[in-house]
């Protein structure tokens, strides 16, 4: 009689800050490999327990312990970037700090992927704390902050005549190098170009980033290649086109593989890459 295939185990944990409180799921492979702990992060759907459920297959096949916080919506209205009113990047070290004490692996650098407003934190969280990342996924966001002075924070990095933004364009620009070391994967469905009421659109973000996200996530792997290169960085980064994909992470990983596609580093042959 054939050997069932052990389950990943599952526990959960709830770790307070001065920032908030964020509870997280742990998915723990029944093999270990010596890959990195993955961190996924949900979008505004906050599905933090389908997206537990769709890369619990995942951490068993690659042996990855796989994090899954929750930013709910009563207690983090705003949890895409940080700023004044939201400090979700401090939720998120205080709940890594806490599974460091528990587990070794979370004390080195972290492989984090981000789904829309995910992708959003995700990304901007690396610009902050590079040092925590071991490489980077950015899932269709909405729209960037690009690594240049092209377009004034939170769009870039550069400064209008508003004191928090200039605060917080510093912030963002002070481990530039770092950042644009990193290991970058884009993702994008090829169907995902409409403009819905989480787009943020106006005259600026449509003709700097582009009308839609599949045209924001080229404009944003182009803009950070050139923000190496012009500081003498070879790029790490590539953008995956998903095929027949729209703006919806579950499709995504059920058509087109995105969460093997994540927890393997990798590509598939069918995604278009550049």
């Amino acid at each position: 009689m054939p050997r069932s295939t052990p389950e990943p185990s599952l526990t959960s944990h709830r770790v307070a800050s001065s920032s908030g409180t964020l509870p997280a799921r742990v998915v723990h492979p029944a093999g270990r490999s010596n890959l990195p702990p993955l961190v996924v992060l949900h979008g505004i759907s906050r599905n933090a327990d389908e997206l537990v459920e769709l890369f619990r297959p995942e951490a068993e096949r690659s042996g990855r312990v796989v994090v899954v916080p929750h930013f709910s919506e009563k207690c983090w209205p705003t949890f895409q970037r940080p700023c004044r009113a939201a400090r979700p990047d401090q939720a998120l070290l205080a709940l890594l700090s806490h599974l460091a004490v528990i587990d070794p692996a979370f004390a080195g650098p972290l492989d984090v992927f981000g789904h829309s407003g995910g992708a959003q934190l995700a990304h901007r969280f690396a610009m902050l704390f590079p040092h925590r990342i071991g490489r980077l996924h950015l899932a269709a966001a909405g729209w960037y902050c690009l690594p240049d002075t092209s377009m004034a924070y939170p769009y870039g990095l550069g400064a209008d005549a508003t004191p928090g933004a200039l605060t917080w364009a510093r912030r963002h620009s002070q481990a530039l190098p770092a950042y644009l070391r990193l290991g970058v994967q884009v993702y994008v469905g090829t169907n995902d170009t409409g403009r819905d009421d989480s787009l943020r659109t106006g005259a600026d973000v449509d003709r700097i980033q582009g009308r839609d996200r599949v045209a924001r996530a080229e404009t944003f792997v182009e803009r950070f290649r050139a923000a190496a290169r012009a500081r003498d960085i070879l790029p790490d980064i590539s953008l995956t086109r998903l095929p027949g994909v729209t703006h919806d992470v579950a499709e995504a990983i059920r058509r087109a593989d995105l969460a093997s596609l994540v927890t393997a580093g990798g590509r598939t042959p069918f995604a278009a890459a550049s």
